[in-house]
Parts: structure tokens; sequence; C-alpha cells
């Protein structure tokens, strides 16, 4: 069985489309998408509509546009950083349909699955926090001990801070299936997570897929979106943005 998971699309169009014809180059047997379909890029709708018939949980994005929110509950630095989160929200939330917030409203916060006697279990932040909480490579060990305790799984796959990972705790396996969207880890690539399984042992791979950046860059500057949302697409990670000194020609 060949399972790709997918997440932290942001309405990038162009890398989820790249992702979804690697995915069928490889034939994939089932695909499961690990939330926030919507913010940060220039094509919330079209990406929502292409993915309505892949299983799909809801991320903080999904929440915060399908209920019409203030905010996304990120962890965002106070500044220029929060700023940019509102205007992205506000505007996501602006230019999807009705029809397409609905649907982010019936999004479950997880999914569990099991392949040849392996458990999975699929949030966007944590078991213990569905939504928002950050797993990283950086988080300490007594805490992703905490995080899984309870946890019937025999596999961990979360999303929502864009960074791959995968760890092997107290007999389990905790992964990050990075970001199609807005990669964090430095590679500007599409990012997905493909998992074999095979009478019942378990191979991964981390995925990276070349995709129009340019064409993503130059729609977020049309849409009028915050230039820096472009730059960090460019860049494949995050960066001050209240140093950042950029203009809309540096994309078009």
């Amino acid at each position: 069985m060949l399972l790709a998971f997918i997440s932290d699309i942001h309405a990038n169009l162009e890398a989820l489309d790249a992702v979804m014809s690697d995915i069928k180059a490889r034939h994939v047997d089932r695909v499961y998408c690990l939330g926030d379909l919507v913010g940060y890029g220039a094509d919330p709708e079209k990406v929502v509509r292409r993915l309505l018939e892949i299983p799909t949980i809801a991320g903080n994005y999904d929440d915060g546009v399908g209920y019409s929110k203030s905010s996304c509950g990120c962890d965002y630095r106070p500044g220029r950083e929060t700023e940019i989160g509102n205007i992205v929200l506000d505007w996501t939330i602006k230019n999807t349909s009705e029809e397409i917030k609905e649907y982010l409203r019936s999004l479950k916060h997880r999914m569990e699955l099991e392949f040849e006697g392996l458990k999975f279990l699929l949030v966007h932040g944590s078991p213990l926090n569905e939504l928002n909480e950050y797993i990283t490579p950086q988080t300490k060990e007594d805490r992703l001990e905490e995080i899984i305790r309870n946890v019937n799984a025999d596999v961990i796959i979360n999303g929502h801070t864009h960074l791959p990972m995968a760890k092997y705790v107290k007999g389990k396996m905790i992964f990050n299936a990075g970001s199609v969207g807005r990669p964090k880890d430095g590679d500007p690539k599409a990012c997905y997570l493909l998992i074999k399984v095979e009478k019942g042992v378990l191979s991964y791979e981390f995925v990276r897929v070349r995709y129009e950046l340019k064409t993503t860059c130059e729609k977020i500057v049309k849409a009028g979106l915050p230039v820096e949302l472009a730059l960090v697409l460019a860049l494949g990670q995050t960066y001050d943005m209240g140093k950042a000194q950029l203009t809309k020609s540096f994309f078009v």
C-alpha cells in the first residue's frame, strides 16, 4: 500500500497541481490531506475545489476562514508578522464562497486509519491541540512523550509547522508531512510525505517537487496581498518581516 500525505497547501494552486501530478505518476494508492488548504496564497477557492474528493482534516486556517474568525490562532510574533496574518485571513474570507466556507466548517479535526495492522492518527497540530500546537524537530523529548502518551495509534502524522520531520518515540513514529504550498525548511520546492506499508512494515520518503514559483508569486502581488508572502515562497523559509525591504518589482 502506497500512501501520500499532503499538508499546508495554503492556496498555492501551482504547487498543489505539481504535487498531485507527481503523486499520480508514482501510482499512489491513497492520498490524505492534513489541512490548511487556504491562507497566504491567491487561489483559495480553486485549491479547495481541487481537494473536494481527497479525505481531509481541518487546519487552523481552514477553521478561521470557514467560521470567518478574526484570527487563525497562529503563534505570530507581534508586529508585521501579526499584521500580515490578519490581512491574509481577512482577504481569504472575502475571496472564498459560502459553499467553500461550508465545506471548511465540515472538516473533522482528526482522522484514524489502519493499514495492514498499523494504526494511523492524522491531526493538523498535535493529538492534544489538534489545530494549533507546533511539533517541530526541536520539540523536547519529554513533550513528545506527553503528546503521544494516550494515543492508540502506531503512526502519528501532522502538519502546521511546514517542517518535514520523522521521529521514533516510545514505540511510535511521529511524522510532519512538510508543506506543499509554503515550505519553511529552506527548500522552496513543494514537499509531501510518501509512506509505503508492506507486510506490516513501514518505509517513508519526503518528496520534493518543483513548481511554477514565479507564477505563484506574481499572483500574490497582483491580488494585492503583502509582497512579503512571495519572498517567503522564494526563500522557502521565514524571516524577519519587519526588516524586509521589498518592492513589487522584485517579483514581476
